[in-house]
C-alpha cells in the first residue's frame, strides 16, 4: 500500500459554550488498496470543553463498517473512531461518513478514498475490534501558571489565562486566591494571554515539556524605567485607525450573502490572497499563533462572494489554498492551523506568486488585494528594486498590497512601509493577540468599502 496521506491537522468544530471537540483529520487517502493491504483507518476525537461529549448516530455507506472505542467523550479525553472499506470491485472510490455528536448542530463528516486494484469476494466486511493492549500514551504535562503584582509580588486573584493554540481558544482558566492555576496539555507550543482587572494585560508564547512546566506572569504598570527600555524597543505602529463599521444595517432574512462585518450592500466583492512568511523566525514569540488568530478573524467576516488564496514562503514557496470562493470556512480554519515555520526567508518569490493568484482570480469593480505578513525578516535591501516595480505594476493592473507586521524590529518598519506605499495599501502592525483579531478585517473593510 503506498504511504498513507494525511492533511489537516486538528480543526477546531462549531461547539456550544461548555464543549468543544476537536479532531486530528477528517480525510484519509489509502492510495492503492491490494486484498493483503489494511484497509481501515483510526480517526480521533478529542473533547476539549468542560462537558461529556456523546456520539449519538452515524451513516455508514455501501462497504463502509465503523467502531468506536467509546460513544462517549469526557472532557480531555479522546475517542477512535475506526472506519473500515471493504471493496468488491476494481477501481477508484471515496466514501463520506457523517458522525453527529450531542455538541455539535451538524455532523463531522470523515472522508476515505483510495483505488482498489486487487479485491477478495468473500473478505468481512466488519471493522476490526479494538485492541486490548494500550496505544502509546499521549505525552502531557500539567502546566503550572502564576500571576502576581509586579511591584507587591503579591498573588493576584481571579486572573484569567486564555491558552491558544493554532490561532483559536483552546482553554480559558481563572487563578485562585495564591494567583496560580494549572492545565494539563499536549507537549505542544502555546500562546498565553493573561488578563486581570486593573493590572491590564501580558502574554507570551510557551513550549510546554516535562521539564518546561512553569511560567510567571507580573500584571501591573512598570516603573518609570521600565517604561523607558519598553518605548525604546516596540515599533512605531503604523495601521490605518479609521475603522469602517456599518450603521444601523439590518440584513433580510432572504440575505443568505452577507456577515455582521460585511453586508453586501456596503462592501464589494474581495479577491485575497495571503502571502505567509512561513520562516523560522516566525516560530518566535507566538508570531505565528496571533497572524493565525488574525487569519481565522476576517476568514468568518468573508463571505460566499469573497475568494481568498494562500501562499507560504520559507525555503520553497507553496501554494497552501489556490484562489477560491469561501463556502467552507471549516477546512480554511484547518488549513490555517496547520501552518508551520521553518526554513530560511525566500519572501520575493513568495510576492510574485501571490500576484499570479491574485490576477488570475481578478474581480472586475472587487477589491483585489495581496497581504503580505511577516516578522520583518523579509527587507528591502539594494538588489531588491524590482519587487517594488513589481508592486508598482500589479497597482496598475489593479492589484493592491499590504504589509503586516508580526512583532518585527523598528529597522524593518521603513521597507515594509515602503512597500505598502508603493503598493497602494498600508502597513499594519500586530503586537497582541486582542489587536491581532480585528486588523485584517478592519484593513478589507478599508478596501472594499462601495465609494
Amino acid at each position: 500500500m503506498k504511504k498513507v496521506i494525511s492533511i489537516f491537522i486538528f480543526l477546531l468544530i462549531i461547539t456550544s459554550a461548555s464543549a468543544q471537540v476537536l479532531f486530528n483529520q477528517s480525510y484519509h487517502n489509502f492510495g492503492e488498496v491490494n486484498k493483503e493491504d489494511k484497509k481501515y483507518f483510526d480517526f480521533t476525537f478529542t473533547n476539549a470543553g468542560k462537558t461529556t461529549a456523546h456520539i449519538l448516530r452515524i451513516e455508514e455507506p455501501y462497504g463502509i463498517d465503523v467502531k468506536f472505542s467509546s460513544k462517549e467523550i469526557l472532557p480531555d479525553s479522546t475517542v477512535i473512531v475506526r472506519i473500515k472499506y471493504t471493496p468488491k470491485k476494481k477501481g477508484k472510490f471515496k466514501k463520506d461518513v457523517p458522525v453527529w455528536i450531542s455538541v455539535n448542530n451538524e455532523p463531522i463528516t470523515l472522508t476515505v478514498e483510495g483505488d482498489a486494484k486487487t479485491f477478495d469476494i468473500n473478505e468481512s466486511v466488519a471493522c476490526p475490534d479494538f485492541k486490548i493492549k494500550k496505544e502509546p500514551k499521549e505525552l502531557r504535562s500539567d502546566l503550572k501558571i502564576k500571576v502576581i503584582d509586579v511591584n507587591t509580588k503579591e498573588p493576584i486573584k481571579n486572573a484569567t489565562v486564555e491558552v491558544i493554540w493554532g490561532g483559536l481558544v483552546y482553554k480559558e482558566i481563572t487563578t485562585n486566591k495564591n494567583g496560580e492555576t494549572s492545565q494539563n496539555l499536549k507537549w505542544e507550543n502555546y500562546y498565553l494571554v493573561v488578563n486581570a482587572e486593573g493590572y491590564g494585560t501580558k502574554e507570551q508564547d510557551f513550549y510546554v515539556n516535562e521539564k518546561n512546566n512553569f511560567i510567571q506572569f507580573e500584571l501591573g504598570e512598570p516603573t518609570k524605567e521600565e517604561l523607558i527600555v519598553i518605548a525604546d524597543t516596540v515599533p512605531e505602529v503604523l495601521a490605518p485607525d479609521t475603522v469602517i463599521e456599518p450603521e444601523n444595517v439590518v440584513i433580510e432574512p432572504e440575505d443568505t450573502i452577507s456577515t455582521k462585518e460585511l453586508p453586501v450592500n456596503l462592501y464589494a466583492p474581495n479577491n485575497i490572497v495571503f502571502c505567509i512568511d512561513v520562516s523560522v523566525s516566525m516560530k518566535q514569540q507566538g508570531r505565528l499563533d496571533l497572524l493565525k488568530a488574525s487569519m481565522i478573524e476576517l476568514l468568518n467576516g468573508l463571505r460566499p462572494i469573497d475568494r481568498l488564496a494562500i501562499v507560504t514562503y520559507a525555503s520553497s514557496t507553496d501554494v497552501v489554498l489556490r484562489s477560491s470562493f469561501v463556502t467552507n470556512k471549516a477546512e480554511i480554519t484547518e488549513l490555517i492551523q496547520e501552518l508551520k515555520a521553518g526554513g530560511y526567508t525566500a519572501g520575493a518569490k513568495g510576492i510574485k506568486k501571490a500576484y499570479q493568484q491574485a490576477r488570475s482570480n481578478f474581480i472586475e469593480g472587487g477589491n483585489n488585494q495581496v497581504i503580505i505578513a511577516t516578522d520583518g525578516a523579509f527587507n528591502l535591501n539594494s538588489s531588491s528594486s524590482s519587487i517594488l516595480e513589481d508592486v508598482s505594476e500589479n497597482l496598475n493592473r489593479g492589484v493592491s498590497i499590504s504589509v503586516v507586521g508580526v512583532k518585527n524590529e523598528r529597522k524593518t518598519v521603513k521597507s515594509m512601509k515602503a512597500i505598502a506605499q508603493k503598493g497602494g495599501g498600508n502597513y499594519i502592525h500586530i503586537e497582541s493577540y486582542a489587536q491581532a483579531k480585528p486588523l485584517l478585517i478592519n484593513e478589507i473593510k478599508l478596501n472594499s468599502r462601495k465609494k
